[in-house]
């Protein structure tokens, strides 16, 4: 049986209003945190501070004639102890953003964005790219983990918006990357 794109976005969507229905059930919310800024966080790196990046990463985010959003590239190594500038480019007719974290912490993030899809983020490791606009977001890695970048507007990482990070250590960096 072949699934659709469109089936499978109808289901998401109705998971994650299932879910919204489920956290807005009339109990105290906890407030919406960074995990950066928490003891024990996932390990996902910190603002740089005055550290100059040690490299750019340029990255294009588009929406494709067939109903995906990309980023392209999807998938980076990067070696733990860098400092990196990312460059998103937003060639498409979109408004789009660029999250970056933990998984579980970009899974919350996009849930906080379906019940609040007016909320301004405002976050050392987010930003917004308007349509035809380039954005800039510098991290420093300190941690070898797995990462999600996603675009965190409501549907968009649904439609294939999302990417992973490799942060390793040297000796397993491999050749090219």
């Amino acid at each position: 049986m072949k699934t659709s794109f469109k089936t499978c976005t109808l289901a998401a969507a109705l998971i994650l209003s299932a879910l919204s229905a489920h956290a807005s059930d009339g109990k105290s919310q906890q407030p919406h945190l960074r995990a950066y800024d928490l003891p024990d966080h996932d390990p996902i790196g910190e603002p740089p501070g005055d550290a100059t990046p040690d490299r750019t990463v340029d990255i294009t985010v588009r929406e494709t004639g067939s109903g995906y959003m990309l980023f392209d590239p999807d998938a980076l190594h990067i070696e733990n102890g860098a400092v990196v500038r990312f460059r998103v480019t937003n060639s498409g007719k979109l408004d789009h953003t660029f999250f970056l974290g933990s998984f579980d912490e970009v899974t919350e993030n996009r849930q906080w964005m379906q019940e609040h899809p007016d909320m301004t983020h405002d976050a050392a490791n987010f930003i917004s790219i308007p349509s035809g606009e380039t954005g800039e977001l510098i991290w420093k890695f300190s941690d070898v983990t797995n990462l999600e970048f996603a675009c965190l507007v409501p549907g968009h990482r649904d439609a294939g918006m999302w990417g992973v990070i490799i942060v390793h250590d040297h000796l397993a960096s491999p050749a090219g990357y």
